[in-house]
C-alpha cells in the first residue's frame, strides 16, 4: 500500500467530503489493492472479496461517510471491511 502522510490524508478526506471525483479515484486507487488482499484472506473467494470492497467504497461514496474517518484511513477502512466479509454473502 502506498502512503499518504496525515496532512495529504486529511486533504484527500476533505475533498471525499465534498464530492470530488477525482479524489475517489485516488482514494480508491490508495487503498483498494490493500483491502482486496485483506477481503480475501478473509473470505478465500476472490469474487466475494471484490464485491465487498465494492460496497465497501460504494457505501462511503453513497452514504458521505468520509466525516466519520479519523487519520490513519486504514484503520477505519480495514474495521469496516471486517465487519462486511463477517455479513452475509452477497
Amino acid at each position: 500500500m502506498k502512503t499518504l502522510d496525515f496532512e495529504q490524508e486529511l486533504q484527500i478526506l476533505n475533498d471525499l467530503k465534498q464530492k470530488d471525483l477525482k479524489a475517489f479515484s485516488r482514494f480508491y486507487s490508495e487503498y483498494s489493492e490493500e483491502l482486496l488482499i485483506l477481503a480475501y484472506a478473509i473470505s478465500g473467494d476472490v469474487l466475494v472479496s471484490r464485491k465487498k470492497v465494492d460496497q465497501l467504497f460504494t457505501d462511503l461514496w453513497e452514504n458521505n461517510k468520509f466525516g466519520d474517518i479519523i487519520p490513519p484511513i486504514h484503520n477505519y477502512l480495514y474495521t469496516e471491511l471486517r465487519k462486511l466479509c463477517k455479513s452475509p454473502q452477497i
